[in-house]
């Protein structure tokens, strides 16, 4: 979050180029509700590993605690370099995608430490489905939330949970996206009862 985001177009891989891989996991605790994982993480992310020469994406797993939202993500890659620094780079890069706290990189089948690491903190919003029925009632929250923190968090989508809508924002201080959160929803009465929790 505090760097700039880089952004890789148009690379190409080139055929037939043999290299010897070491394998790698990395855990992200992130919750994307509707957001495509594929889209706001791995391409990105592959797109970076080719550009600095250091491997490719081989797959990638979310986890589901429910139906309707993304708990977790796992990434598994193929490194052309197993070092520390290679790990803490791979790391970095992540961290460009607003990585939350507490995620992670290790090597599949070499014994030591992971490398943790993170820069931003998640912030829930939860509502009465009864409040945003709708896409439109949702597009109107989650803009007025932008307004108020579009330079310091991320919206990474919602969920349902029974009888309640979910918002997910990252960003790099809890207590400062909730006070702007609290103040711009305060301003409307229909999402004054909007509920704001720090995820763990």
């Amino acid at each position: 979050m505090t760097e700039a985001a880089v952004f890789f177009r148009d690379l190409k891989f080139k055929k037939g180029a043999a290299l010897q891989v070491m394998l790698a996991e990395i855990h992200l605790p992130v919750r994307l509700g509707h957001r495509d994982a594929e889209k706001t993480f791995i391409t990105p992310f592959t797109q970076q590993l080719a550009a600095a020469g250091l491997g490719t994406v081989t797959g990638f797993k979310p986890r589901r605690v429910h139906e309707d939202g993304i708990e977790g993500l796992d990434i598994f890659v193929g490194l052309t370099n197993s070092s520390r620094n290679a790990l803490e780079t791979v790391a970095r890069m992540l961290e460009q995608l607003s990585a939350p706290y507490g995620s992670s990189v290790r090597l599949s089948e070499t014994p030591g430490d992971p490398v943790i690491f993170g820069v931003t903190e998640g912030l829930e919003l939860s509502i009465g489905t009864d409040i945003t029925p709708d896409a439109n009632t949702r597009k109107e929250l989650v803009q007025a939330c932008r307004s108020a923190i579009e330079d310091r968090a991320v919206s990474l989508g919602w969920a349902r949970r029974a009888d309640r809508t979910l918002f997910y924002f990252y960003g790099e201080r809890f207590d400062e996206m909730k006070k702007r959160l609290d103040s711009v929803l305060d301003e409307d009465p229909r999402f004054a009862s909007a509920v704001l929790r720090r995820m763990a």
